[in-house]
């Protein structure tokens, strides 16, 4: 009799082998791939930091080229937060939204503000320059109050929130309203005053940038 040969189990020997062969030489290749990126770390860490110091801005010699932006000039609470932190910021001002409580005065307020920047605006800007001995350049005038308009409604809701208790009385309304607007108005003179003071020299009329 012949000897049994199992073909079966050869063949799976040999596909086994070719198996085991490929996964050698897959880790071969991994292994050579981490040995690179160890050097690679290696040679990063021993490279120099780079350290950033303090960085110190001094305004005063910047210049300004030209009129873009927000020149936020003043119209911000005397404790010195930004005017955006007073859009109703119900936890630090303790009462309700404002804008939507008294809507109809805070309309009213909004109005007379503009009305008054419209028509007395410039005066009041070309008197301010002039006292402080300062030329505006042409159309330096209408940004002022083009800037101080944007920040009305967020420095009207910071008063509103600040006559709220008293507004629970309506006989109350009238003096509130005349109150604010003597805040308001004499808070853009005041900003304007300090705006015009620090203008850099090359933003006044007659002074090369």
């Amino acid at each position: 009799m012949y000897p049994y040969y199992d073909c079966t189990t050869s063949s799976y020997v040999q596909n086994l082998y070719q198996y085991i062969q490929q996964q050698n030489l897959r880790i071969n290749q991994l292994e050579q791939s981490l040995k690179e990126i160890q050097t690679q770390l290696h040679e990063f860490k021993k490279q120099p930091s780079t350290t950033i110091e303090r960085i110190e801005y001094k305004f005063d010699q910047l210049k300004v080229e030209t009129l873009e932006g927000t020149l936020n000039i003043g119209l911000n609470p005397m404790n010195g937060e930004p005017i955006e932190d007073f859009s109703v910021g119900q936890g630090k001002m303790n009462v309700p939204d404002v804008r939507h409580v008294h809507k109809g005065l805070l309309d009213e307020i909004q109005d007379n503000i503009d009305e008054y920047l419209s028509n007395e605006g410039p005066v009041l800007i070309e008197g301010i320059a002039k006292q402080e001995r300062t030329a505006l350049e042409e159309g330096h005038s209408g940004f002022i109050i083009e800037d101080i308009q944007k920040q009305i409604p967020d420095r009207t809701v910071h008063y509103l929130g600040q006559y709220h208790a008293e507004l629970q009385n309506p006989s109350n309304e009238i003096q509130v309203y005349q109150n604010i607007i003597s805040h308001i108005k004499s808070d853009i003179k005041n900003s304007i005053t300090t705006y015009i003071k620090h203008l850099p020299k090359n933003m006044k009329k007659g002074n090369e940038s």
